[in-house]
């Protein structure tokens, strides 16, 4: 006999399913009729809690900003180690979810939920002697090397390292058919942890910081 779920529905569950189906078969592939099925319920009972398609986005976007883990324990001074974890986490997170990467640079955060990772990169910056304006300058330099990396990561990063670019036996330049080599065979956390070292001294040459 088959286990029928009957957890009432909410809001918060109804977005966790709906990141689950997007991971499974894509943000095109999401329907309010689909995921009633998923649900076991009639679309229409979804209504009672995401008024559209578009708050329903809105809602898996939050639960997707809740799972980014904030390191609160470090002291003030640590800056860059908890900078570090954030974005690691941030990384991790869309990287487990397939089609977070379109959610968060298509759809603004306007929740509680991004307002707290928005406020506690804002802390941590001014707490390193940034000021507002350079903590809004950093912050936006973080999330878009994150955003980049995971872009290439599961587009041309992808391809190079399956060998779909290029075939390098073809090639006459040795330095080109090195640097195609290389980039087939470094693994993608190898190259984010590269990438944040990066980052983290840019920050501080940019911004004299400690």
């Amino acid at each position: 006999m088959a286990i029928v779920d009957r957890t009432p529905l909410s809001r918060q569950r109804i977005a966790e399913r709906a990141l689950a189906m997007i991971g499974d078969v894509g943000l095109p592939g999401l329907s309010m009729r689909k995921l009633g099925a998923e649900l076991g319920v009639e679309a229409m009972s979804l209504y009672h809690y995401v008024s559209n398609k578009d708050d329903l986005l809105d809602a898996v976007l939050d639960q997707l900003y809740d799972k980014i883990e904030l390191p609160q324990e470090l002291p003030d001074s640590d800056w860059e180690q908890a900078i570090r974890s954030a974005l690691r986490s941030f990384h991790q997170v869309m990287l487990e979810h397939p089609g977070s990467l379109e959610l968060f640079v298509n759809r603004p955060g306007r929740s509680m939920s991004a307002f707290r990772v928005l406020r506690w990169a804002l802390e941590r910056f001014k707490a390193a002697g940034l000021d507002v304006l350079q903590s809004g300058q950093a912050f936006h330099f973080c999330v878009s090397y994150v955003l980049g990396h995971a872009a290439t990561e599961f587009g041309s990063m992808r391809q190079i390292r399956d060998g779909l670019v290029v075939d390098t036996s073809e090639l006459d330049d040795e330095d080109f058919a090195l640097f195609i080599n290389i980039s087939q065979e470094v693994t993608p956390d190898e190259i984010f942890k590269r990438g944040l070292d990066a980052l983290v001294a840019g920050l501080r040459a940019t911004y004299g910081l400690d």
